[in-house]
């Protein structure tokens, strides 16, 4: 999963994961190797979104801090 260093690139697969997985042509054993791609994308992804929150509350936290001085 290092292969995927942002947000995008990881939702970008995530997208080509589900059209893969919507087509009819694809083997059970394919798709249950594309469903745990995607399983572990979305834990990369909630991990990344937590990380940007937690910056986004330091930043503000940060900034009304400085504020109130």
């Amino acid at each position: 999963m290092n292969e995927y260093k942002t947000y995008s690139d990881a939702k970008k697969r995530l997208e080509e994961i589900a059209k893969s997985l919507e087509s009819s042509d694809i083997t059970l054993e394919k798709s249950m190797e594309l469903y745990e791609e995607g399983a572990a994308l979305v834990g990369l992804c909630y991990e990344k979104l937590d990380s940007a929150k937690l910056k986004f509350t330091t930043i503000t936290a940060e900034s009304r801090e400085t504020k109130d001085e």
